[in-house]
């Protein structure tokens, strides 16, 4: 056993065999809430490369989770590997493959990924590693409805490594080391009285479109102010529905504006719910209408060093692979590594595939990534795990995007 053979195995891995297995993967119908089979599959193939722990946590009916352990042969630290089961429920056409494209729903969010961890247990079991602490390997359901229920009782459980590498984002040469904090939020703009013909309506009746136009121009200004790198707490503002009204004559009692606010890291989802509902009470008072934002802060921001233990493991193992340096990216997507650094309190970064197509109409697997994938697992578990004080990790790349 050695790093050095280790390395020349994942050089060399061919990725056809991840890509059997992912096909297998995506041919699954597994939206939020029916993720069994696929959980039966990737418990079985984790099994099938030599992983005698492992088993389906059935805490919640239908989106059973696979929790497996592989323990070193001295006690060290655990490192995680984690990813979702499901896909959004939005069907796509029939699974497909041209030339070195898997095209079907969940490819890249994310079976592929799961399947290149399943490649990474066996170069890793190839070499009679771990040697020294462990790896734990969780895969939930229940994500893509945005609750990731079953991640946060495990959490809340015990059940997490000392640092994870989670596979939805941070494809290619991308080190993801902070993402924003997200929060949905509704305003419902009312009225008081019935329905009125627009001839009946006495001077002065509020009129909820007119008032959530209002409270629309308002927003955007807030949006505007962000864009320009002024607001506080910093990120961005966005408006996705605006719908009231239900005839073309009568004034209507209610309108209804949906939207998102994220924030960076350094602020908290309190903030923005303070800010919005002030502007809520501001335009309430200028309109007369009656505004009830309902704030449903869903993901906080959150940072860690790309200095990280885990952070230089993958760094170093991305440049033995690719022979490149990685760049320091922020997330725009919302991801699992928040839950890890607010409530397990350790490290987490991404490295997955290719993120472009991820709840698209034609989502796409890049089947020679799948081998990039599964040896940066191994390698930069290898690493991590490995008793060195510090990882000689290449320097990141710092030229502008």
């Amino acid at each position: 056993m050695s790093l050095e053979s280790l390395r020349a195995r994942a050089r060399a891995l061919d990725p056809e065999p991840i890509a059997a297995l992912a096909t297998r993967m995506v041919e699954l119908w597994t939206p939020p809430g029916q993720e069994r089979p696929m959980a039966e599959l990737a418990a079985q193939a984790l099994r099938d490369a030599g992983v005698a722990d492992v088993v389906l946590d059935e805490e919640f009916a239908g989106s059973p989770s696979v929790i497996a352990r592989i323990p070193g042969r001295r006690p060290g630290p655990t490192m995680q590997w984690h990813g979702h089961m499901d896909a959004i429920a939005t069907p796509q056409g029939p699974v497909r493959r041209e030339g070195d494209v898997i095209h079907a729903r969940g490819a890249s969010d994310m079976k592929g990924a799961i399947a290149a961890m399943v490649e990474a247990v066996k170069l890793l079991r190839a070499e009679g590693l771990p040697d020294r602490g462990s790896i734990l390997i969780t895969w939930h359901g229940l994500h893509e409805t945005g609750g990731n229920v079953p991640l946060h009782r495990m959490i809340a459980r015990g059940i997490h490594g000392d640092a994870v590498i989670t596979g939805e984002l941070g494809s290619g040469g991308e080190l993801i080391t902070s993402g924003r904090g997200l929060t949905f939020w509704d305003m419902i703009v009312r009225r008081q009285g019935d329905s009125l013909h627009e001839t009946n309506a006495a001077a002065g009746t509020v009129n909820p479109i007119r008032a959530g136009m209002a409270l629309v121009a308002r927003l955007y200004r807030l949006a505007d102010d962000l864009a320009a790198g002024r607001g506080d707490p910093p990120g961005t503002l966005f408006i996705g529905e605006f719908t009231s009204g239900d005839y073309y004559n009568r004034v209507p009692i209610t309108a209804h504006l949906k939207g998102t606010r994220r924030h960076l890291a350094g602020y908290h989802l309190g903030q923005v719910k303070e800010e919005l509902e002030t502007i809520a009470a501001q335009v309430a008072a200028e309109t007369g209408a009656i505004i009830e934002p309902q704030i449903h802060g869903f993901t906080e921001a959150y940072e860690v060093s790309p200095d990280s233990r885990v952070a230089r493991a993958l760094r170093l193992a991305h440049h033995d692979l690719t022979g490149q340096a990685m760049r320091v990216r922020a997330s725009r997507a919302v991801g699992n590594a928040s839950d890890f650094v607010h409530e397990a309190g350790i490290d987490a970064t991404y490295y997955g595939m290719a993120y472009a197509s991820a709840h698209s109409d034609d989502e796409q697997l890049f089947v020679p990534e799948l081998a990039r994938v599964a040896g940066a697992y191994a390698l930069a578990t290898a690493y991590f795990l490995d008793d060195r004080e510090e990882i000689d990790a290449p320097a990141l790349d710092e030229t502008p995007a």
